[in-house]
């Protein structure tokens, strides 16, 4: 299988995680490696968004160190490559990441030169603000994007908790950004449902949602997404862990793309949920009947709603439909 990817937050292998908590002596590093791991990924029982978050706490202060991000980033393109990705946009929030040794535009520039030195598949960079951080934070996104946009960073992101935070102060400066030319995707109706979606294009110009479930609840916005092409990053095995799908059959993904929403196949979080991304092809796959047709739309879909160039989606078009082409 090949794929291209657009919702992948928090690119860390459990592998660096491990070393990197080992090199610097920190308590997590006292584990042993598969102790660790099971702190890293989500219970399979979690159903709740409060559950899914709280993996987080655990290996946040190992990531807030340069080096280690520097080096995360420089494996990321080999890593993605050999699970057939042809392109991948990761997200992250550099404002998590700070510490007290740090600024944001240090951590940009950490994983943005890990990144230039990329030897795999090509990689591009959403930078995320969270939810309920100061409006001043906002803007220093915004003037990171400025800052780093021929470097590989092709966006800009609203994450976090939707159903505690609306965030309707933001709006001004998502306008501006909307105005400066700035790609966005909004995380929004996931854990919140239709007027966050409606939030997110009225007031946050989103061009692409993450995640974007509950739009299936409101038929006149399911009908805006089709028309306006907005795309929709569907993360299937994140959605059940968080509690936002009871099951895989009963996920709105098959819905919203038989009405011809621009729907993508994603991960969100891969080693928290413990999967990769032909894991959730193969649950695509077996849940839903996707025929080969499906198949090459979701890719093409992919292309369509990428944050690069012309010139670099006229060349993943290609090597899609000839995958497509030679696909049994």
């Amino acid at each position: 299988m090949i794929d291209l990817h657009h919702h992948f937050d928090g690119a860390f292998s459990i592998e660096g995680l491990y070393k990197e908590a080992k090199r610097r002596n920190l308590p997590q590093g006292k584990f042993s490696f598969e102790e660790f791991t099971s702190h890293c990924q989500v219970k399979p029982e979690s159903r709740s968004l409060t559950d899914f978050l709280a993996v987080f706490d655990f290996f946040y202060g190992i990531a807030q160190d340069i080096d280690f991000l520097h080096n995360e980033a420089l494996s990321l393109p080999q890593r993605m490559e050999k699970q057939g990705v042809l392109y991948l946009e990761t997200r992250f929030a550099p404002h998590l990441f700070t510490g007290t040794h740090y600024s944001a535009e240090n951590i940009v520039e950490a994983v943005v030169s890990g990144l230039e030195k990329n030897s795999g598949a090509p990689v591009r960079l959403i930078l995320c603000v969270m939810r309920n951080a100061p409006t001043t934070t906002v803007q220093e996104i915004i003037d990171l994007y400025e800052k780093f946009k021929l470097r590989g960073v092709c966006g800009i992101d609203l994450a976090g908790d939707e159903s505690r935070f609306a965030c309707r102060e933001y709006a001004p400066f998502f306008t501006r950004a909307h105005e400066q030319k700035i790609p966005i995707t909004i995380h929004a109706g996931e854990a919140s449902g239709a007027h966050s979606v409606y939030d997110a294009l009225n007031l946050f110009h989103a061009q692409r949602l993450g995640h974007g479930i509950r739009s299936i609840d409101d038929a006149a916005l399911v009908s805006r997404l089709r028309d306006e092409k907005i795309g929709v990053e569907v993360c299937l095995t994140s959605n059940l862990q968080t509690g936002n799908s009871p099951s895989y059959k009963e996920h709105p993904f098959l819905k919203l793309f038989r009405a011809g929403v621009k729907v993508t196949i994603n991960t969100d979080d891969p080693s928290v949920s413990g999967i990769d991304l032909p894991h959730e092809w193969k649950v695509a796959e077996k849940e839903f009947g996707l025929t080969k047709e499906d198949k090459e739309r979701l890719l093409l879909n992919s292309v369509e709603v990428a944050f690069c160039s012309d010139a670099l989606k006229e060349n993943l078009r290609k090597q899609v439909l000839s995958y497509s082409l030679n696909a049994t």
